[in-house]
């Protein structure tokens, strides 16, 4: 594979596409008959592609190409006491390296947001992972309520009463996670060398993930409390990033100081078994699905080609459902 040098990757003395459009001697003249490429010259971004002498390109679909490290620290906590009661904890604290999200878009589902821009040097792609879900807390619990006949309260209360106040249960899960980071992306220049191209050069050539240039030194968080419309329409600070004038972006490929907002859901159940007769039993079931009707964003705007349309840090839908009650009844003989 050809290894293209530094001034066509970053620097002052970036190459711009008229230049490698530039025609050059063709090191494969005469050695390829019946191809373009069997010519005496050939435009020089031609001899800059991984595979040149194919003018029509090299597709390796879905290549399994990819490096990424996990580590975690994980602690469990089970506590079992009366009246049929649990309490059970998990929390996880995590961090996901990578240097891609994804090899292919349309198995993924993660459009070519994550990927490299330049695999010529995937230790630049090294970030962290669109997936790296840094803090995660689950925590259920269950316990049959301490009311009716020989329990701690009304416990010499009639069959009539205790059959509307006895043998409740109440169950809950909540789920408390941070956000997850968030890869922007750009434009493609034609400069990205992730993409296979075509045999026509100019802005066919590498039409892979391009990042945005990010303005050093300047403060990528927005003003605005989570949930205010302010940061709704600008979930980050959009003015820090543009599209590079160079072949490659200074944005790494996902950002660890933007990230989605995270879950605090609460899910709460509550049952009764009642006794018809000996061998017949009905059962209510109530169940409240994210209790306090706490909307959860999905992630903004990521692509800065969007920035004309508006969407770009901007936040246009929700990731889980508003609150949701169900009622049972299950008759059981």
């Amino acid at each position: 594979m050809n290894q293209i040098p530094d001034q066509y990757i970053v620097g002052d003395n970036a190459l711009s596409l008229d230049i490698l459009n530039t025609q050059v001697a063709n090191p494969f003249a005469g050695l390829l008959s019946g191809s373009v490429m069997n010519n005496a010259t050939v435009a020089e971004g031609q001899l800059l592609r991984p595979y040149p002498q194919y003018p029509l390109g090299v597709m390796e679909q879905v290549p399994r190409i990819g490096n990424s490290t996990y580590h975690a620290l994980q602690a469990t906590y089970i506590r079992h006491f009366g009246h049929a009661g649990i309490l059970q904890g998990a929390y996880t604290w995590s961090k996901l390296l990578s240097d891609t999200d994804n090899t292919s878009a349309f198995l993924d589902n993660e459009g070519n947001t994550g990927l490299p821009q330049d695999n010529y040097n995937m230790k630049a792609e090294k970030s962290l992972s669109m997936q790296d879900l840094a803090n995660n807390l689950v925590i259920n619990y269950g316990i049959n309520l301490p009311f009716g006949r020989g329990e701690v309260f009304f416990s010499k209360i009639n069959s009539v009463a205790n059959a509307v106040v006895g043998g409740w249960r109440v169950n809950g899960i909540t789920t408390l996670h941070s956000g997850l980071p968030i890869a922007l992306t750009a434009p493609s220049n034609g400069y990205s060398v992730f993409g296979t191209g075509t045999s026509s050069w100019g802005t066919n050539y590498g039409s892979g993930t391009i990042r945005p240039e990010y303005t050093v030194g300047c403060s990528r968080k927005a003003s605005g409390s989570p949930h205010s419309q302010a940061r709704v329409e600008q979930w980050f600070n959009t003015s820090c990033f543009s599209t590079p004038t160079g072949p490659f972006g200074n944005e790494p490929r996902v950002d660890p100081s933007i990230k989605t907002e995270g879950a605090d859901n609460f899910d709460l159940s509550v049952n009764k078994s009642f006794d018809v007769m000996e061998r017949t039993k009905l059962k209510f079931s109530g169940e409240i699905f994210n209790l306090f009707n706490h909307a959860q964003f999905a992630g903004p705007g990521t692509s800065n080609s969007q920035v004309t349309g508006g969407s770009f840090g901007v936040i246009s839908s929700t990731v889980n459902i508003p609150r949701t009650i169900q009622l049972a009844l299950r008759l059981s003989f």
